[in-house]
């Protein structure tokens, strides 16, 4: 098992090697192209942020409405009945 320490030291030297990788393609497009695709690149991250914000809405909305949907279920299961 990875220690916390380990864990972030691990991340932090994935994450460098990935901006490595991302400058070794970008240096082998001609400057041009290389300036397109970070336009891309942000666009892509930006589409991908609004999705993931989309879907936890949808699941939240879900989720209230199941949780409304026990409630009522509870209330009808636990209703008062004065007998006289």
């Amino acid at each position: 098992m990875m220690s916390g320490n380990n864990r972030e030291e691990m991340r932090k030297r994935v994450q460098n090697a990935a901006e490595y990788q991302k400058k070794a393609i970008l240096a082998l497009l001609p400057e041009r192209m290389a300036a397109h695709i970070q336009v891309i690149g942000k666009e892509l991250e930006m589409m991908a942020a609004e999705t993931a914000a989309d879907l936890v809405a949808a699941c939240g909305r879900e989720l209230f409405r199941n949780e409304a949907a026990d409630g009522a279920d509870q209330a009808r299961k636990s209703k008062k009945v004065d007998i006289l």
